[in-house]
């Protein structure tokens, strides 16, 4: 599992009971007796999630300390766009007796975040007990969970399964036939398939099928990139799939799909 620690640099005693003397105001600062003031050490994280998983450490700060441990509590924010199986709050949620500083660590679960976008979880420190006279800055923490996914294509065969409704071959950009459906590799190496027609002749090695038909695409190692591309669907017959060396589906697209670049969901390759 990943994990990301965010800490505070320095630790500034913030607001303190102040005394004031009988000849002047002088400010003394109380550790023990005075107000306390609690925060969170940051107010917002990104927590990009591999699919191993992973955490970020808030640490929650008070301005006094006690002879025994103090626990926080929090509060899940109604704006949370964070369902409860994408995340666990985790850690003790205590400050330790004679310390100022407790810390959480927040884990993001990779099966249940959305394949693309993120959620926000949004968290409110609603109280630290034992505390004297508290009060709060800086008591929300937004974290942000987003499926960070390998940008290279795993190496291996990806199988394209193409069909065309009508039975005569694809036609794309072209009326009687046009171009194939493509993916370009970081390495300048450009594949073309899409299925055959009776009407003209494919200006690419097309598969000689009319209904249905696979062609496989062979990446080697070491590719960083691969840009897939659909060229259109000029009768609204076709439809593809693509699949990974895996066997898992990374691309599904319906007859009458756009022109354009093919998004491919490396997560699940």
């Amino acid at each position: 599992m990943k994990r990301l620690s965010y800490k505070i640099s320095t630790f500034l005693v913030g607001i303190f009971l102040v005394v004031s003397c009988a000849d002047n105001d002088i400010p003394i600062y109380d550790t023990v007796n005075g107000q306390t003031l609690a925060q969170f050490s940051l107010t917002s994280a990104l927590l990009g999630t591999p699919a191993e998983g992973a955490s970020v450490d808030v640490d929650v700060t008070v301005t006094t300390k006690t002879d025994s441990e103090r626990t926080i509590t929090l509060a899940v924010d109604p704006s949370s766009t964070a369902t409860s199986d994408q995340y666990t709050i985790g850690g003790d949620l205590v400050i330790p007796a004679g310390s100022f500083v407790g810390t959480i660590t927040i884990a993001s679960n990779f099966s249940a975040l959305p394949e693309s976008g993120s959620t926000v979880l949004t968290l409110n420190l609603t109280d630290v007990s034992g505390s004297n006279d508290i009060t709060f800055t800086n008591s929300t923490l937004n974290v942000e969970f987003f499926r960070e996914c390998p940008p290279a294509p795993t190496a291996g065969d990806w199988i394209v399964n193409m069909e065309d409704s009508f039975g005569d071959g694809w036609q794309t950009d072209d009326g009687n036939g046009g171009s194939g459906l493509t993916c370009t590799l970081s390495t300048g190496e450009v594949f073309e398939v899409g299925l055959c027609n009776p009407y003209v002749a494919s200006p690419y090695d097309c598969t000689p099928e009319f209904t249905s038909g696979s062609a496989i695409i062979t990446i080697p190692a070491g590719v960083e990139s691969a840009e897939w591309f659909f060229p259109g669907d000029f009768y609204g017959e076709i439809s593809f799939t693509i699949v990974a060396p895996s066997g898992n589906v990374v691309a599904d697209y319906p007859q009458g799909s756009p022109a354009g670049p093919i998004l491919i969901d490396f997560c699940s390759q």
